[in-house]
């Protein structure tokens, strides 16, 4: 099978594609959005406490280092909760599309037996993050090797949560469930999958708003430095370019302040882990109607069979799908 990596282009028409058709199956099954929304506020309340830690050791203040520390317990911990979450999810989207209806709580008890499973997975999600942070570091061949593996296993993880989720597989069994989904994977989907599906996509639409906010930061920490906090004062313009002249409400001597680009770079970060809980959520409804339609077809609701194979081919097409 020849896997090719979509185009730009491409995997944007195809998160569109799944955003629509996802968020189809969740308007008529509002209690998918539960772990969703779990997972949104845990971001938020970790990316707060990072951003208030910071704010409080600028001004000296003790208690900077407890806002801190919580943040990185629960940076540590997220690997785990994410890896609940999405179990929970995939099993919610299994019920609904067997024609039952999901329910948060009895998700999660299905899914209670399954503490190992969610181990191995928050393991092996810190080990790719780890990679994904040397991916940065390294050049040439090393970073499209570390880019590779980075990509392969997202595409492995989302294939194995269905598999604990539904069929409630160990991890060896899930992989050799993986080598039998592979082929059964239509040669259409070689070039929709690739190693990279919806790959970058959350950096790709959030990169031109950051870079524009950060610049409207720099501007706005410039013109009006001198009424912000002493905290966030990174001195006069004439210390940091000794020929500036002075260019209307710009000079030497006005004072920069990085308290606008700081409050920039918060939101969008807030922005950013949002955006991508809500992509990591369709792809979890997507790989479970993927697998369930593999694995289990005869157990899918009779009604949305034919219609699940646009969607989950990322294939246009008249019929709209019939909400599970």
């Amino acid at each position: 099978m020849d896997f090719k990596k979509p185009d730009m282009k491409t995997r944007l028409a195809q998160l569109g594609f799944l955003v629509k058709h996802s968020f189809t199956i969740v308007g008529r099954n509002r209690a998918l959005i539960a772990p969703v929304a779990r997972m949104a506020v845990y971001a938020i309340v970790m990316i707060l406490l990072l951003f208030i830690g910071i704010c409080l050791v600028l001004y000296d203040n003790g208690n900077g280092t407890w806002f801190l520390l919580a943040a990185g317990l629960m940076f540590l911990y997220k690997f785990f909760y994410y890896n609940r979450a999405e179990l929970t999810l995939s099993r919610m989207t299994w019920t609904a599309a067997t024609g039952g209806t999901p329910n948060h709580r009895a998700a999660r008890k299905e899914i209670s037996d399954l503490r190992r499973q969610i181990r191995i997975l928050g393991l092996l999600d810190m080990v790719g993050a780890w990679v994904a942070s040397r991916k940065t570091k390294a050049g040439g061949f090393m970073n499209m090797l570390l880019g590779g593996i980075v990509e392969i296993w997202d595409l492995v993880n989302h294939f194995l949560l269905p598999a604990f989720a539904i069929d409630k597989l160990s991890l060896a069994d899930g992989i050799a469930s993986l080598k039998q989904l592979k082929d059964h994977v239509p040669e259409t989907l070689g070039g929709v999958f690739g190693l990279d599906i919806l790959g970058g996509v959350v950096r790709t639409l959030m990169a031109p708003l950051y870079g524009a906010g950060v610049l409207f930061g720099i501007i706005v920490g410039v013109v009006g430095g001198h009424h912000m906090p002493e905290a966030f004062s990174g001195g006069t313009i004439g210390e940091l370019f000794p020929d500036m002249p002075q260019i209307w409400l710009i000079g030497p001597d006005s004072i920069f302040s990085w308290l606008p680009v700081f409050v920039v770079v918060s939101l969008g970060v807030l922005v950013h882990a949002i955006f991508a809980r809500i992509v990591t959520a369709i792809k979890v409804i997507y790989f479970t109607l993927f697998y369930a339609r593999i694995e289990h077809a005869e157990a899918l609701a009779p009604d949305i069979r034919a219609d699940l194979e646009g969607y989950l081919e990322l294939e246009q097409t008249d019929a709209e799908l019939v909400p599970v």
